[in-house]
C-alpha cells in the first residue's frame, strides 16, 4: 500500500511547518557556533585570584559575547612565549605581561581586575617574624612571579636581603606550595586566597600581606599590541566580559560563595572570608590604575615614563562609554 501525502491537508501543513522551522533554527544555531570567536586564556593556577575569569567563563558570560573562551593553565613565562607564539589570546597574569613589556615585548595590559595582589607571607608557628625569617628557605611558584615579588617586598620593608639573607625555593602554585608547608619541607611562602586562610586556620603566622602596603597589578587582561590594533573589538568584548562578571560578584554575593563552594571546593568559612578580601580588592570598572601598574614597573628597577610601555588604558575608557 502507497501513502501519499497531501500538502494542503491542515496536518501536513503543520508537520511541514515545524520541520521547516526545526530546520531554521539547527541552521542558525550552527551559524552562531561558526560566528563565535575563539578565546584561549592563560591562567597560572586555578585560583580565587582570577575568580572573575572563571565566573564568565562557567557562567556563560564570554558566549554571551560571541567568544568561545577556552581557559589553559601555565606557567607565566611560557604564557608570555605562547602569546607571542599565538597560541593563547590572551594571559591575565598581569604583572609578567607588565615585567615582559618593560623588556621590548609587544604586549599591553588592558585592564585590572584587582588593585593589589593577594599573597600574604605565611611561615612555620616557630617563626614569629618577617626578621626571623633571616637563613630560612622561602617557596616560590617560578622565579619572577607575583608571589616571589610580593615576599621580596616585604623582606625588604624589613631590613632584609632578598638575594643575601634567605633562599627562594622554585615550587609550583599555592596549593603545591601549602601542601609542603603542611608537612614542614619549607618555612615560609607567600600564599594567595584561599590557601593563606587555610594556612592560618592551621596554626601557621601570617607575617606581612601585599593588599595591606601596596597597589599592584597582578591580575588582568593582557595580550599582544597587534590584538589590540587588528582586533581590537574582541579585546573590547573581553572587558565587556569582566565588566560582566564583576558586577556579578558584586550584586550576587549568595550565588558568588555557591560558586566559589563547588567550582574551587572550599568550606563555606573559608569561601567567606574569601569573598570578602576580593570585595575589597576588586576594580568594579576594571580600569588600568596608574599606580598599581606603576608600582609593578618600579619592582622591576625601573623609574618614571614607562606606562604606556606595558598598558593601554583606552580599551577600558571606551568601552565604559558605550555601555553607559
Amino acid at each position: 500500500m502507497k501513502f501519499v501525502l497531501d500538502p494542503h491537508e491542515p496536518v501536513v501543513v503543520i508537520i511541514l511547518t515545524l520541520v521547516c522551522s526545526y530546520w531554521c533554527l539547527i541552521q542558525e544555531s550552527f551559524a552562531a557556533e561558526r560566528g563565535k570567536e575563539r578565546a584561549r586564556i592563560a591562567l597560572s593556577a586555578k585560583s580565587l585570584a582570577y575568580l572573575d575569569v572563571f565566573a564568565a567563563h562557567e557562567k556563560g558570560i564570554y558566549r554571551k559575547y560571541g567568544l568561545e573562551s577556552e581557559i589553559i593553565i601555565m606557567p607565566p613565562a611560557l604564557s608570555m612565549v605562547a602569546l607571542q607564539a599565538g597560541e593563547i589570546d590572551y594571559s591575565f597574569m598581569a604583572g609578567t605581561v607588565v615585567r615582559v613589556a618593560l623588556k621590548g615585548l609587544p604586549v599591553k595590559l588592558a585592564s585590572l581586575s584587582v588593585k593589589s595582589s593577594f599573597h600574604t607571607l605565611v611561615a612555620k608557628a616557630s617563626i614569629k617574624s618577617i626578621a626571623a625569617l633571616q637563613g630560612k628557605t622561602i617557596a616560590i611558584s617560578n622565579v619572577g612571579s607575583s608571589d616571589q615579588v610580593v615576599a621580596e617586598y616585604l623582606l625588604r620593608k624589613r631590613g632584609l636581603d632578598p638575594r643575601k639573607d634567605v633562599v627562594f625555593m622554585s615550587m609550583g602554585g599555592s596549593d603545591t606550595r601549602y601542601q609542603s608547608l603542611l608537612t614542614g619541607k619549607i618555612d615560609a611562602t607567600a600564599l594567595s586566597l584561599p590557601h593563606f586562610i587555610m594556612a592560618k586556620t592551621r596554626g601557621f603566622n601570617a607575617l606581612g600581606s601585599a593588599m595591606d602596603v601596596m597597589e599592584m597589578a597582578v591580575v588582568g587582561i593582557g595580550t599582544t599590541t597587534r590584538k589590540i590594533q587588528q582586533e581590537r573589538e574582541q579585546v573590547k568584548k573581553m572587558v565587556r566580559s569582566n565588566l560582566d562578571a564583576m558586577r556579578w560578584i558584586k550584586n550576587r554575593k549568595d550565588e558568588v560563595l555557591d560558586f566559589m563552594m563547588q567550582f574551587l571546593k572550599l568550606d563555606e568559612r573559608t569561601a567567606v572570608e574569601s569573598y570578602e578580601i576580593y570585595s575589597r580588592l576588586m576594580v568594579e570598572d576594571v580600569r588600568v590604575l596608574p599606580q598599581a601598574v606603576n608600582t609593578a614597573i618600579e619592582m622591576e628597577g625601573f623609574r618614571g615614563g614607562f606606562f604606556d610601555q606595558v598598558a593601554d588604558p583606552t580599551i577600558v575608557e571606551e568601552v565604559l562609554k558605550e555601555v553607559r
